[in-house]
């Protein structure tokens, strides 16, 4: 990760903009950022992790306050940071959320927080994304770090610098799983445990066909399971050849059982077979008896029936010569009925014309009673009827068009009266609008005279809202003065306790130090053995040992004093920390409350809450006279437009009037004419003229149908007797005599070809030889015959089913024993694969025997790397603290311990002073980054950590330890490192020439690039 540019705008400390060229710091691989306690060097650094992760470390997070309070109220708070991530180029733009002033009316609104990541590509910046959480699954995916690991690995801030040394071995596994990317080892675990898993359920699923063959086998042999059949374990204790050779035997035997069975059956199945040849023979013999005399009755009785079937054949033959005919007859009688019910029709016709009938038929109807007669009907032939048709639809064509209009003009006419009405009603609305226009202009004048006195009061009453909220937060920051005062007091009065507590314990320490030097010579004494040599002196023999006496104290009682001092001065410098942050919070306070107390503060708000009020009433008003200014104009307009849509539609109904006048006056002139020649309305002749031709159609139909079926009837009465003739009848009655229906024709055929064929049937099977010879034939003893076969057929269906059963069995374990090998065969090569994933997933997981670590993949890895990480961490400790410290990780665990060379113990992390913990922590820091930088050169893998920023804790360390620590860092550059050290200590401004610089001011702090040494 390299860091190229950074923008800061009304954020923290910084009310403007403020921007820095860091890879202008970054030349020299080295350079400090410094400036007075509050000034906002700590934010520069808030504003990288807020560009990158969208939060800040540490508590300032939680505040979830990060706009600048100093900022105008309209300006947005955003950074921008140009960070090279992974081998590409990003930009990242965020904004916090914060409350913006209200575009519309009066107050706050919140704006959400946003985000904008670019990247360039070809030399442009090219769109990502704009969501909060895509931007952060692209940081924590390139990146390799969560905020928290960022904070502990390459951003350490006030009061997260020596977490990580401190951090609990679950904690420390997650940041170097993530940094080291070993995750994959984890994956690799729960593969192989997955693998192992698969098989072993693969294994089980092929032992489910072994044991169902086997099994089944032991059923269908009658043969108990081998007893080293086992199926309990994917391994299982199966002997595979075992089971061959065992299901091998059950089907030899089963083969030898179905062969004896097979020999018995032969003999059995012939002698079965001689009886029932036997026996049948016996049984046709004598149904062939039965049968004969059968025969002989049933040809007797045939013989008798001859005169009858004789008479049926005779009146057959008549039926047969009359059939031709039968169908003429029936057409003459059909072509009888057409005329007599044209007849009829034609009848029924002319009785419904009535008198118009009568009229048309001219001097031969005398009365309506003779319309019916003859002779009328045959005057009224049909040119008469189409001539009286004709002149009946003309007359109501005619009266049609007139009802159409008549219609009409009565529309026409209720069209008139209805435009009349709407003219009246017209000049009433006339009258309205003249009068609303003479009034509305004065009304809106009035409106408009309001609106102008009333601007002046919305604008002095924004301008009160804004000095309230400046005087309200003015007023909070007064009062966090106060509250701060008390706590800075506190902490002070902690830290004097403390140093009290640091000095009592060191003298004690001391005190008991030299004690125990004054007695060393009675604890080497203790450590003599006779005839050892005596470390001081070198002689082996020891005749006046010194004595311990009885206060004199031991080692462990100094270790244990001195503990208690590391204890101390590790709580003093906290207290230390403690006065440190709260006089700078103290600072930032007091400077946004101006130097003005709590009371001057409220008597301002309550003077700027007394003007509100007063223009709040005057404003009140406002948006309620908009409204009717609104609606007043809005009422002139619309009256305008009334005014033309009044008009058009009066010049319109006018025009229609004159246009309905004129289409009346013909309209009536054509009614009239029709009415004057049918001597009735339109309506009624035309109901009248309509039923009186619809009869005239009706008659016509019936004449047109009766001339023609009295031509049919002619015709086919002519052609039915000359066919009669030919067929022998002298008239038509004699044919519908001799007709038999066509079903009773069919039937009495059926029956004599019926009665012809019976006989000569019964003919032919008697003269049979079987029948012949059976009468003349001795009788058999059929029973004994019948008892013998079944006696022999029993005995021969006992020996089949022995043979099926053997046959059965023999094929059936032929198929098992097959199923049984191929099961076997498909289980062994899972089996083996199970066998080498077992192993080598017990050995992943820590569980096998030969893993003497005891640890899984994922675990032995990360342990691995916290090594590397010691030992890179102990090469930059040891020049800082003339080999003093040097860091041990505990066997098999990611536990760090510190050993002091000065007393050879290991000791806790949290037993160091401030300025020990100091060292250690940015030691690991520095071992973690090259470990992590070795990594990245050697594949291309895990994160890039080419930026290291360390903030203050070179205040805690003495002049020679700075230097030490000084030359540590500059020995960074030269892997080609950026280190930006964060501090206020003024030595480090002689000592690093490269410095960004924070300067406090009331309108903001500001950032800018010094070269000390040009």
């Amino acid at each position: 990760m390299r860091l190229h540019h950074l923008e800061i705008t009304a954020f923290g400390p910084f009310a403007g903009t403020v921007a820095v060229d860091l890879d202008a710091l970054a030349d020299g691989g080295l350079f400090l950022l410094c400036g007075p306690t509050g000034a906002g060097k700590s934010s520069v650094l808030d504003a990288i992790c807020f560009a990158l992760y969208g939060a800040v470390p540490g508590e300032r997070n939680g505040a979830r306050h990060l706009r600048s309070d100093q900022a105008a109220p309209e300006v947005a708070p955003r950074v921008v940071l140009e960070a090279t991530l992974s081998g590409r180029r990003f930009r990242f733009s965020r904004s916090p959320a914060w409350e913006r002033p209200k575009k519309r009316g009066e107050g706050l609104t919140t704006q959400q927080a946003t985000v904008l990541v670019e990247e360039r590509v070809d030399g442009a910046w090219s769109h990502l994304t704009g969501r909060i959480d895509d931007a952060g699954h692209l940081v924590g995916r390139l990146v390799g770090l969560t905020l928290t690991q960022f904070c502990q690995v390459v951003l350490l801030p006030q009061g997260e610098f020596q977490r990580f040394l401190r951090a609990g071995g679950d904690d420390r596994q997650k940041l170097l799983q993530s940094i080291f990317r070993t995750g994959r080892f984890g994956d690799v675990e729960r593969w192989l445990a997955e693998h192992r898993r698969v098989l072993r359920q693969e294994s089980l699923a092929l032992q489910r066909p072994i044991a169902e063959a086997v099994n089944r086998i032991s059923e269908a042999a009658g043969v108990p399971l081998p007893a080293e059949v086992r199926f309990d374990d994917p391994a299982g204790g199966v002997g595979a050849d075992d089971l061959a050779a065992w299901a091998g035997a059950a089907e030899a035997d089963a083969a030898e059982l179905s062969v004896a069975a097979e020999a018995a059956l032969a003999p059995a199945v012939a002698t079965a077979a001689a009886a029932a040849q036997a026996l049948r023979a016996a049984e046709e013999l004598e149904a062939a008896r039965r049968r004969r005399q059968q025969l002989a009755a049933r040809h007797d009785a045939l013989l008798a029936r001859a005169p009858e079937v004789d008479a049926q054949r005779r009146r057959v033959e008549e039926a047969r010569r009359a059939a031709p005919v039968l169908g003429l007859v029936i057409t003459r009688d059909r072509a009888a009925d057409a005329v007599r019910a044209a007849d009829a029709a034609l009848a029924a016709g002319l009785r419904r014309l009535g008198p118009v009938a009568a009229e048309t038929a001219g001097t031969l109807v005398l009365t309506l009673d003779d319309v019916v007669d003859p002779l009328v009907q045959a005057a009224l032939d049909e040119p008469a009827v189409r001539a009286a048709l004709a002149d009946a639809r003309a007359r109501c064509e005619r009266c049609t068009d007139a009802v159409g209009r008549q219609a009409e003009l009565t529309e026409l006419e209720a069209a008139s009266s209805r435009a009349s009405a709407e003219l009246a009603e017209l000049d009433r609305r006339g009258a309205e609008l003249d009068e609303a226009e003479r009034t509305l202009p004065a009304q809106i004048g009035r409106v408009r005279s309001a609106l102008r006195a009333d601007s002046a009061a919305v604008e002095a009453h924004r301008a009160a809202e804004h000095r309230r909220a400046a005087a309200a937060a003015a007023l909070a920051a007064a009062e966090r003065v106060e509250k701060l005062a008390g706590v800075l007091a506190q902490a002070e009065v902690e830290l004097a306790a403390a140093r009290e507590e640091t000095q009592t314990r060191r003298e004690h320490w001391l005190d008991l130090r030299e004690r125990r030097l004054d007695g060393m010579a009675a604890e080497i004494a203790l450590d003599l053995a006779v005839g050892d040599a005596c470390p001081v002196c070198g002689s082996c023999d020891h005749p006046h040992p010194a004595a311990v006496g009885a206060d004199a104290p031991d080692a462990a009682a100094e270790r244990t004093a001195r503990r208690a001092v590391d204890d101390a001065e590790a709580l003093q410098q906290a207290r230390v920390d403690a006065v440190r942050a709260a006089a700078e919070n103290l600072a930032r306070a007091r400077e946004a409350a101006q130097g003005t107390d709590v009371a001057g503060w409220r008597t301002v708000v309550a003077d700027l809450d007394a003007m509100l009020a007063a223009l709040t009433e005057q404003v009140d008003g406002l948006a309620a006279r908009e409204a009717e200014l609104a609606l007043l104009e809005a009422r002139q307009q619309a009256l305008a437009d009334d005014r033309r849509a009044l008009a058009e539609r009066t010049a319109a109904l006018t025009a229609e009037r004159q246009q309905h006048a004129v289409r009346s006056g013909e309209l009536a002139r054509v009614v009239g004419r029709v009415r004057a020649v049918e001597g009735q309305e339109p309506a009624a002749a035309l109901a009248a003229l309509t039923t009186t031709t619809e009869r005239w159609e009706q008659v016509l139909v019936a004449r047109i149908d009766l001339d023609r079926a009295e031509v049919h009837l002619a015709e086919t009465q002519e052609v039915a007797l000359t066919e009669a003739k030919e067929h022998g009848f002298d008239d038509l009655d004699a044919v519908t005599s001799a007709g038999l229906p066509h079903a009773e024709l069919a039937t009495l055929e059926q029956q004599l070809r019926r009665h012809d064929e019976e006989v000569a049937t019964t003919r032919e099977q008697l003269a049979d030889p079987l029948l012949v010879a059976a009468a003349s034939a001795a009788p058999v003893d059929l029973g004994a015959l019948r008892t013998a076969a079944e006696e022999t057929a029993r005995t021969a269906s006992e020996l089949r089913t022995r043979h099926d059963v053997a046959a059965r069995r023999r094929d059936r374990l032929q198929a098992l024993v097959a199923d049984l090998r191929g099961a076997l065969a498909a289980w062994a090569p899972v089996r083996a694969r199970h066998d080498v994933a077992d192993r080598v997933a017990t050995l992943a997981s820590g569980r096998s025997a030969d893993n003497r670590v005891r640890l899984g993949l994922a675990a032995y890895v990360v342990s691995w790397r916290l090594g590397q990480v010691v030992a890179a961490a102990n090469q930059r400790l040891a020049p800082m603290t003339a080999t003093r410290y040097s860091l041990e990780q505990e066997a098999g665990a990611l536990r760090l311990l510190v050993r002091d060379e000065w007393s050879g113990e290991l000791r806790d992390p949290a037993t160091l002073s401030g300025g020990e913990t100091f060292l250690v922590s940015l030691a690991l820091a520095l071992g973690l980054a090259d470990v992590v930088a070795g990594e990245s050169a050697a594949d291309g893998e895990g994160s890039d950590l080419e930026t290291l920023f360390v903030d203050e804790g070179f205040g805690s360390l003495d002049a020679e330890t700075l230097d030490d620590v000084m030359d540590t860092l500059d020995e960074l550059r030269e892997g080609g490192r950026v280190v930006g050290v964060v501090s206020h200590v003024s030595e480090l401004r002689t000592r690093i020439p490269t410095q960004l610089q924070v300067a406090p001011s009331r309108s903001g702090s500001r950032l800018s690039i010094v070269h000390a040494d040009g």
